[in-house]
């Protein structure tokens, strides 16, 4: 696998602005984008993480792909995403942060004026990513044995990565029910906020579709194939619900297909857990690469205006 250079934030705007995605302008196309709209993000970990370390309660970063959209068209965002959200996160739950913090719903950071939403939700409904934690805990520990951390906190984060089971029949249950939870999330939205533009986003792809082990994912190839179905099902549950509310959808799991964590131009970590020490988005998330091509599918698809009813 290839070495990757560090992304800074300032990095990933000059990379924006020089890869000809669209800008809003006095031409911006009607329904488009327009500087000083209202943007509002909605999500899991895959939407809070960027390049940099994010904030302690919910590692939203200042370079997530919303703060990068933001910046590209000049959108006032207020960025609600947290890791380990869920849909009922979003819509009525508040999430209880470790430390007994209480975060509210997200959608309350949704008004009547709101002109845009993005969303990236649905992995910690039906446990996708931390499967591929606890099935790579199972293989191979290497990793918190060379963590640049105290013993105490070492452990920490091994027991929050590796502790639990994988109840597969819980897992398919939500999954069965995933596409009816994301419509009822956008029916709330839509009351909400009747005239925003809502954009699914959905997860990048972890695993070569091959379900090859590599270096960089020590799975064998039947838990392999087991998380691939959950997201292959994960992925379906979104482009149907974004098809049955009419809701935008930028497809990221198709388009990092030949950038999985085995390939070698990765949109995502590796078995990789120095990231949790410093902030960082942790193993299986999105790297630079991955959250500045998220943001390039999002203002290309923004850029180009509202899709016609």
């Amino acid at each position: 696998m290839k070495a990757h250079h560090v992304v800074t934030a300032a990095t990933l705007a000059l990379s924006l602005a020089m890869s000809g995605a669209a800008v809003a302008s006095a031409d911006t196309p009607a329904g488009g984008v327009a500087p000083g709209d209202s943007y509002v993000a909605l999500g899991s970990s895959y939407a809070a993480n960027g390049a940099t370390a994010g904030d302690f309660l919910c590692g939203r970063s200042p370079d997530n792909y919303a703060h990068l959209v933001a910046a590209h068209f000049g959108l006032i965002l207020t960025d609600a995403t947290c890791s380990g959200a869920t849909i009922d996160n979003i819509v009525d739950t508040p999430q209880v942060h470790y430390t007994g913090a209480r975060i509210p719903p997200q959608i309350d950071a949704v008004q009547p004026g709101t002109d845009l939403v993005t969303v990236t939700i649905g992995g910690n409904d039906v446990s996708y990513i931390s499967t591929i934690f606890r099935r790579s805990c199972a293989a191979d520990r290497s990793p918190f044995d060379a963590l640049a951390a105290p013993p105490a906190l070492r452990a920490a984060i091994e027991g929050a990565l590796c502790s639990g089971t994988v109840d597969s029949a819980a897992i398919q249950t939500a999954l069965d029910g995933l596409t009816d939870e994301l419509t009822n999330m956008v029916d709330a939205i839509r009351v909400r906020a009747p005239h925003a533009r809502i954009v699914f986003v959905d997860y990048l792809t972890v695993l070569p579709q091959s379900g090859k082990p590599c270096v960089g994912v020590p799975l064998a190839k039947d838990d392999q194939k087991h998380i691939l179905d959950i997201a292959r099902q994960l992925q379906l549950a979104t482009k149907h619900s974004a098809q049955r509310t009419g809701t935008e959808l930028i497809e990221l799991s198709k388009a990092s297909r030949s950038h999985d964590a085995c390939s070698d131009d990765p949109w995502v970590k590796g078995w990789d857990v120095s990231g949790t020490v410093t902030g960082n988005a942790g193993p299986y998330h999105p790297n630079a690469e991955g959250v500045l091509a998220a943001a390039r599918l999002l203002i290309e698809q923004l850029g180009s205006g509202r899709p016609s009813d």
